[in-house]
């Protein structure tokens, strides 16, 4: 995949990869010096791709017949993942014209047809790394992918020929980010499972349960779920476990009030939909307990489609401390309309509340979403 690589290596981190659709090009925008680095690819190659995963560098990427690749853009080397039909709960799936594949589940007793467009809507959620391929032998690939309406967990090594599913009691996952070979697979609750990656065969290690926070519980008040929805991350920095919460309004007026769909005319919406609001919460070991968090010091932390991270403003001059930076990963209303998706990314500030853009853009409509890329 010679034709998807960046001519120059030495690019401060962290970057933002977002489409340039005037210009037909792909770009990385580097928060570190302000400078954007052009990547050698169409544009039209790639729209009908789907990225799903952004993790030491590399990305996870459904490709125009939905099958999962893993990408290094730094260095065009590009490794083929076991394909679509091999998803645990896929019993057998076949082409029955172009991009158009029949399907058989394992849990229904009737065949499904399903585009490319479809299946890359409806497989992967998010995909995250063990460790850098780059100095892995033994990387792992880790995705969470949609089963009836839930999210499962199914893994790969580099050179397998099926993904394999695994998972413990929580029923539906909402995140996972892996450190040191271990994977925090984050659930309802919120629960935390901890899976060691070091063997051939994942071991469940540990659940972490804790209370949830009494702020969280009453969350429902103040962000109802008729006007809201909200995305759960977790992140890591250094030895902390930080569980982000997104407030997303699903209709915005042009004041910023979220409102309900029919409260006012279209044209008075800046967005369908538009993250509002972010509450973060750091884990307690020794109590089991999740604390509120009024700020993360000189943190930044990076959330989207990407592998969660928390980086030091110390370490990345250009980085706002004490931010949360976001792209849109509302996967289910992406693609819902031609106007708009992938528009939903921006600086939200801890301190105040604040939302900054990220940079200056006018298009609500993104082909190609954009995605945080942080190298080792």
């Amino acid at each position: 995949m010679e034709f998807f690589k960046i001519s120059c290596f030495n690019i401060p981190s962290p970057l933002l990869m977002f489409p340039v659709q005037e210009e037909n090009k792909v770009c990385l925008f580097s928060l570190t010096n302000k400078r954007e680095y052009e990547l050698k690819v169409d544009l039209e190659k790639i729209q009908n791709w789907r990225f799903v995963g952004s993790s030491h560098g590399w990305l996870v990427i459904l490709n125009e017949k939905a099958d999962p690749i893993l990408l290094n853009i730094f260095s065009g080397i590009c490794h083929q993942l076991p394909g679509k039909e091999t998803f645990p709960h896929i019993d057998s799936m076949h082409e029955v014209e172009n991009e158009v594949f029949e399907i058989h589940y394992k849990s229904w007793n009737y065949s499904v047809t399903h585009s490319s467009e479809t299946l890359r809507q409806l497989s992967v959620v998010k995909a995250v790394l063990s460790s850098d391929p780059s100095c892995d032998a033994n990387c792992t690939v880790i995705v969470m992918y949609y089963v009836l309406g839930t999210s499962k967990l199914a893994f790969c090594r580099l050179g397998d020929s099926r993904w394999t599913g695994f998972g413990g009691e929580i029923q539906s996952y909402y995140d996972v980010v892996c450190k040191d070979n271990m994977l925090y697979a984050l659930g309802g609750g919120p629960s935390i499972e901890v899976w060691d990656f070091h063997e051939s065969t994942p071991t469940r290690k540990i659940v972490i349960q804790a209370p949830c926070p009494q702020e969280l519980k009453e969350a429902h008040q103040i962000y109802p779920s008729d006007l809201y929805s909200s995305q759960w991350y977790l992140v890591f920095s250094s030895c902390e476990m930080f569980l982000v919460v997104r407030y997303i309004g699903e209709f915005v007026r042009y004041d910023g009030e979220v409102v309900y769909e029919g409260d006012t005319l279209t044209n008075y919406f800046i967005f369908p939909y538009r993250t509002i609001k972010f509450h973060v919460y750091k884990l307690d070991f020794d109590q089991k307990i999740w604390l509120p968090v009024e700020s993360l010091d000189d943190r930044a932390l990076f959330v989207g489609g990407n592998h969660s991270v928390s980086l030091s403003v110390k370490e990345h001059p250009g980085c706002n401390a004490n931010s949360i930076y976001f792209t849109d990963d509302y996967w289910d209303r992406m693609n819902e309309h031609d106007s708009y998706g992938g528009h939903d990314m921006g600086i939200f500030k801890l301190g105040d509340g604040r939302i900054e853009q990220l940079f200056d853009y006018d298009l609500q409509k993104f082909e190609l979403p954009p995605f945080w890329i942080v190298p080792n």
